[in-house]
């Protein structure tokens, strides 16, 4: 998976659109979806953009790995926890 495929599942797992994404991070949309589609160059300070927004998914963005005791998780880590939070509750 690479920093492009992991854009696109944070886009899914956090329920936001690419137009969301771009305008809180300040990323023209059409440049957004040129990266998305690989139809143009990944910069650094787009990434860095986006984990602004995504903070607790800064170090997964930048490089796939997690460190859950450092607040550093994923978006599946997230929704795995928030499962796991409501197993068992009333509601």
């Amino acid at each position: 998976m690479d920093v492009i495929d992991r854009v696109k599942l944070l886009k899914t797992l956090e329920g936001v659109t690419y137009s969301e994404i771009a305008g809180k991070a300040g990323i023209e949309k059409k440049r957004l979806e040129n990266m998305i589609g690989r139809k143009a160059k990944v910069r650094h300070e787009d990434i860095e953009a986006i984990a602004d927004i995504y903070p607790q998914y800064e170090v997964w963005l930048f490089t796939g790995k997690e460190f859950a005791a450092d607040g550093q998780i994923s978006p599946m880590t997230k929704e795995a926890k928030e499962r796991l939070g409501t197993q068992g509750k009333v509601g």
